[in-house]
């Protein structure tokens, strides 16, 4: 496995290159599923207007659409448990 290749290295330089390369993504893989974005925030709920069809997130105390400012209707203020 020592024998040069032609990018200037051995070929145990470039798997051990390659195995540092594999075992990074693999972290960062890891961190991304940890510290991930969670569902939805508490805060924001998804919404379509039966009146124009915008759809999309407004906090959950708007009651009208921002695109053409109807009442929501049923949507409004949904208290998440």
């Amino acid at each position: 496995m020592d024998t040069l290749i032609g990018i200037g290295g051995s070929n145990l330089t470039v798997v051990f290159a390659a195995g540092i390369a594999i075992g990074l993504l693999v972290i960062i893989w890891i961190l991304r599923t940890i510290f991930g974005k969670r569902g939805g925030s508490p805060h924001f709920q998804s919404a379509t207007c039966p009146d124009c069809g915008w759809h999309g997130h407004v906090s959950r105390f708007a009651g009208r659409c921002p695109q053409c400012n109807r009442p929501l209707g049923e949507q409004k203020a949904r208290h998440r448990t």
